[in-house]
């Protein structure tokens, strides 16, 4: 729903290739999650500190104790700034998406919403899932079971609907008014520069597969359960959901609806279909799914929240951010100091991604995405470091895929600003959106960093 714009812009500016861009990314996710899940798996304990943790715990190693200070802080001091590139900046981007949604669903209803109202949604979704990740409300596993059923639902009978749509053709739409016209195009209209970089947007929807870690102190047998969960994640987010809708609204998009024009193409798409299949009831289907997307968005943004406060608390216990980060809330058990201040962050970025337009928005998303690859292709060298020389050493488990998995994530880290910026246009100014927002967290933290020491 909220990608889907940014994708169609990348595509009108010469980049086609949203469905094998998904497939892509898909692919780069599951051989990174092999390496994660091997680190999980042999450091079964991680509950609060994900990729910060397993840094700490291999050089906890005996065998490693050898290593310099000096080594083991940079290498700290990189996980740290991947780390909050992505988790930092994903959490405003999921503010932002939130504020457009609603935004859409308001002038849905006859009410556009000012600069300044948008500003003020940014800024209650802040402080909303800033309340609820101070207090400690992560939602019940029975209650996530059903939220998910709910949304996975609605996404197959969206794609049913999409799909009957253009079998049916109920508006009598010539074969030149489809976005593609046929089965094939929908699927494999691509260019070599235009996978690569449909991918590295794609990535956004498969990031946060790494966060079943987290859960390793409650899981039964964290050793054989985190790893299978990973991949399980990716299965059922991916091939589940994904595939399926992004082939169905491929079939379904027309002339009538201008992906790139739109804030919520998948809506209008939505609108159309239901007003044509269900006897102009457009808008109870489009709400319905808007809907699953709304409650999907903020159980990304609570998960996100809690992750980003997560690696700031256990950097700011290890005095590698400042102290004040690692102080608990007495009543709630929580860091509030980092909540807040995640909070407010998300706020800022949230406001910038909806007043800024699809530069800003697509910068944002690029900026996560490149933090998102940087940190994964950490996690394959920390794969690598973790079992050389270690009994249960498997030359394909831990050194192959880890490899394979670290050069795409890097080859994607570097090759989606080039690709943006030889496109030009607005592709370019969000690749500089980008590259700013890279370059100023890098020398904050570099500045910091130095400072500290």
């Amino acid at each position: 729903w909220m990608l889907y714009q940014a994708q169609a812009t990348a595509e009108s500016e010469g980049l086609p290739g949203i469905w094998l861009g998904v497939v892509a990314s898909l692919l780069v996710a599951f051989i990174t999650a092999l390496s994660l899940g091997e680190l999980a798996r042999r450091y079964s304990s991680t509950n609060l500190r994900s990729a910060y943790h397993f840094v700490e715990q291999i050089f906890r190693d005996p065998s490693r104790q050898g290593n310099s200070l000096f080594l083991r802080r940079g290498i700290k001091f990189i996980v740290g700034w991947a780390s909050h590139l992505y988790y930092w900046v994903y959490p405003g981007l999921l503010i932002a998406f939130i504020g457009i949604i609603t935004d859409y669903l308001l002038r849905q209803l006859g009410y556009s919403p000012k600069p300044l109202g948008q500003v003020i949604l940014a800024v209650s979704f802040a402080a909303f899932i800033g309340f609820l990740a101070l207090r400690g409300i992560t939602g019940s596993t029975s209650s996530s079971i059903i939220l998910n059923t709910i949304q996975l639902a609605s996404l197959v009978a969206f794609s049913i609907f999409a799909i009957l749509f253009r079998v049916i053709n109920p508006q009598a739409l010539s074969k030149e008014a489809w976005a593609y016209p046929s089965v094939l195009t929908a699927l494999f209209s691509f260019n070599l520069k235009g996978i690569i970089f449909q991918a590295a947007l794609g990535m956004l929807l498969m990031v946060g597969f790494e966060s079943v870690t987290s859960l390793g102190a409650q899981a039964k047998n964290p050793r054989r359960d985190i790893p299978i969960a990973t991949i399980i994640t990716l299965v059922v987010q991916g091939i589940s959901a994904y595939f399926l809708v992004y082939f169905a609204s491929g079939l379904a998009f027309n002339s009538q609806i201008i992906p790139a024009a739109s804030h919520a193409p998948l809506g209008d798409l939505a609108l159309q279909v239901g007003d044509a299949l269900l006897g102009g009831n457009g808008f109870s289907l489009m709400f319905v799914v808007a809907f699953a997307v709304f409650i999907s968005l903020i159980g990304a943004l609570l998960t996100a929240t809690n992750n980003g406060v997560r690696i700031s608390f256990s950097m700011g216990m290890d005095a590698e951010m400042p102290d004040l980060l690692g102080i608990v809330n007495p009543k709630y058990s929580t860091p509030y100091a980092t909540v807040v201040t995640l909070s407010v962050v998300s706020a800022i970025i949230g406001s910038l991604g909806m007043l800024g337009g699809l530069p800003v928005l697509l910068g944002l998303i690029l900026a996560s995405n490149m933090g998102a690859f940087l940190l994964y292709a950490i996690l394959c060298i920390l794969t690598i470091v973790a079992f050389y020389q270690k009994s249960e050493f498997r030359l394909i488990r831990h050194v192959v895929f880890p490899v394979i998995g670290l050069v795409l994530n890097l080859f994607l880290f570097m090759a989606a600003p080039v690709i943006a910026l030889s496109v030009g246009g607005i592709l370019s100014q969000a690749a500089w959106v980008a590259i700013g927002t890279s370059g100023l967290w890098l020398i904050l933290s570099g500045l910091y960093y130095f400072i500290r020491r």
